[in-house]
């Protein structure tokens, strides 16, 4: 399993729930911070794409690709995770950060996904699935109250944690913009929350 922002809010969740299924974990993250997390969490493999090509990393270490990838990023990193999904593999779709108003570089990154032929926006707010041959990229799951309620359960019984980033502090509603710039920078580790 490919966890892309493994060290993000939902990153890191998937991470856990997959190590809890039994699978090998290879984790990215943007800095030596992140992939310290990673490591605590469980993550098997961590590959920081500041410093090294994850393109290159998975050909050499997953020549037959990858099964499941968790995609948070959109873009560049979507299109990489693409092309080293497995013949049959499947991808998850949480989120395109990277194709966001806030990147400057978002022009960019949409047009990375765009040519492997995945519109982000629209996979992802219109709900939509797709195959490529034998592979199926999701666009958006929805989870069940069972699910949910799994999730809660886990954390409860300290089998999950819970990333909350303690980077930067927000108090009340006049800090929720600022909370979300700093969400957006790709500095945070965890859940950026606002203290009301």
């Amino acid at each position: 399993v490919l966890v892309t922002a493994g060290a993000g809010a939902a990153g890191s969740f998937a991470v856990q729930l997959a190590k809890r299924a039994g699978c090998r974990v290879v984790a990215t993250c943007s800095s030596t911070e992140k992939a310290a997390v990673l490591c605590k969490l469980g993550a098997d493999e961590i590959v920081n794409y500041k410093t090294k090509d994850l393109g290159a990393y998975l050909g050499d270490k997953h020549p037959g690709g990858i099964d499941l990838v968790i995609e948070h990023v959109g873009g560049s990193m979507l299109a990489t995770a693409l092309g080293h999904l497995a013949p049959a593999g499947k991808l998850v779709m949480v989120g395109y950060i990277s194709e966001y108003p806030h990147n400057a570089g978002r022009e960019a990154e949409t047009k990375a996904s765009l040519a492997a032929g995945v519109d982000s926006a629209d996979l992802f707010w219109g709900g939509k699935n797709m195959k490529r041959g034998e592979q199926t990229i999701f666009g958006k799951l929805g989870f069940s109250a069972a699910s949910r309620q799994r999730v809660y359960d886990l954390h409860e019984q300290g089998e999950l944690t819970a990333l909350v980033d303690t980077g930067c502090t927000f108090k009340g509603v006049d800090d929720v913009s600022a909370a979300v710039t700093y969400m957006l920078s790709g500095q945070a580790i965890g859940k950026v929350v606002v203290e009301m």
